[in-house]
């Protein structure tokens, strides 16, 4: 098939729609995908992986907001002409951002649509909008040949909010690497050998995160040092040093830049334990689970994080045991109670983390149920009023 795959998101770091695009176009589709890099300033192609990526510019983090919201009106049209004018047998919309132009598209060239729902938009949306909220996702929902969501609780959520069959689960994570050479961490950042690390990385969402909590925590940890390896605003990297300063740990506290997703695992073990710290400021954070969380795992490190409910099935609910701890992310005498319970065991926990990753939480079998989604949508495809039996009808 022929498969075209929109998305609002910086691809040099969207590992989600850079695994879904790769595993397609490695089982034999071509695979197109629009979306934007924050460090483009013209539109350019780029293939990866067999994929054509159209990559077009959209304005940095920490622009002025009219230059940011001029920005992204063009971005949408640009990326909604790419959508509207592709030729594809399938569309496949990564969230709701370009699902009317991936649906107009579907409509106009009688393929299919797919909705991939990577979080749960209504409960993200201000109280007063939240019914048009629902609406506009359910017309999509009801129009869609197949939805997609990353987790089993936002898949409960999103069927009885829309009712229909069970959207498809397809994990967020990572693909298995041959080999992983952790990065020297300690070497790079002059961290002494009888430290531990506490590693976060990801975006620094301060509205979304208890940074300052953990900044408090680290007050009676005084053998961790934090390192913070992610991409933000200058206003939010500000906000994280102040926490850090406030709580007196700034000389523990290390801030590093993104790197590329093909490094991320060798540095990720580097550290000594990786940090998952979601606020529950809505049921999107309180459901959900991050790319994160199964890439700490998988360069094998155990992790800590809030005790919501995805979290907590994947760091203590394993046959081979624990590979973690949970904590409440508005007190920072749990989350030093969390860090101090693994302390000790450590090594032992690093090695059941890699095990763990790679007979539960590795992308083979996630990618394998993307595939066969897209089997069943070409198998049906070309047969009036047809609908696969892998997501909500369509009709």
């Amino acid at each position: 098939m022929r498969i075209f795959m929109a998305v609002v998101s910086d691809l040099s770091s969207d590992a989600r729609v850079r695994r879904e695009a790769s595993t397609l176009a490695a089982s034999g589709h071509r695979v197109r995908v629009v979306g934007f890099d924050y460090q483009t300033r013209r539109a350019t192609t780029r293939v990866i992986d067999g994929v054509h990526y159209r990559v077009l510019p959209f304005p940095p983090r920490g622009s002025a907001r009219p230059r940011r919201l001029l920005g992204a009106v063009v971005f949408v049209a640009r990326a909604s002409t790419a959508v509207v004018t592709a030729r594809a047998d399938a569309y496949h919309t990564h969230n709701l951002h370009l699902a009317v132009p991936c649906a107009l598209a579907a409509t106009l060239r009688r393929g299919r649509l797919v909705y991939d729902a990577h979080e749960l938009v209504v409960p993200m949306v201000r109280r007063r909008l939240r019914g048009l909220a629902i609406r506009y996702e359910r017309a999509i929902w009801r129009r869609a040949d197949a939805v997609v969501t990353t987790n089993d609780s936002r898949a409960k959520f999103l069927t009885r909010l829309h009712g229909g069959p069970r959207p498809v689960v397809v994990g967020n994570y990572p693909s298995q690497p041959l080999a992983i050479e952790p990065a020297d961490l300690r070497g790079q950042l002059g961290i002494s050998d009888d430290h531990r690390i506490l590693l976060y990385q990801g975006g620094l969402y301060v509205a979304d995160r208890c940074f300052d909590v953990v900044a408090t925590a680290l007050r009676d940890l005084p053998d961790w040092e934090w390192v913070i390896v992610g991409f933000g605003s200058r206003h939010s990297t500000e906000l994280l040093r102040d926490a850090a300063r406030s709580a007196g740990v700034a000389d523990r506290v290390h801030l590093l830049p993104k790197v590329p997703l093909e490094r991320l695992l060798d540095l990720t073990a580097g550290a000594d334990l990786g940090v998952i710290p979601l606020r529950r400021v809505h049921l999107n954070n309180y459901l959900g689970d991050t790319n994160k969380l199964f890439e700490y795992l998988m360069a094998g490190i155990p992790a800590v994080g809030s005790d919501f409910p995805e979290i907590r099935r994947a760091l203590l609910d394993n046959p081979e045991g624990p590979v973690g701890a949970v904590f409440d992310p508005t007190d920072p005498v749990s989350i030093t109670g969390a860090i101090k319970e693994l302390a000790d065991g450590l090594s032992e926990l690093k090695q059941r983390a890699w095990r763990v990753a790679r007979r539960h939480y590795a992308w083979t079998q996630q990618g394998r149920k993307l595939v066969e989604l897209y089997a069943a949508l070409s198998a049906s495809r070309g047969r009036r009023g047809a609908s696969p039996s892998v997501g909500p009808d369509a009709g």
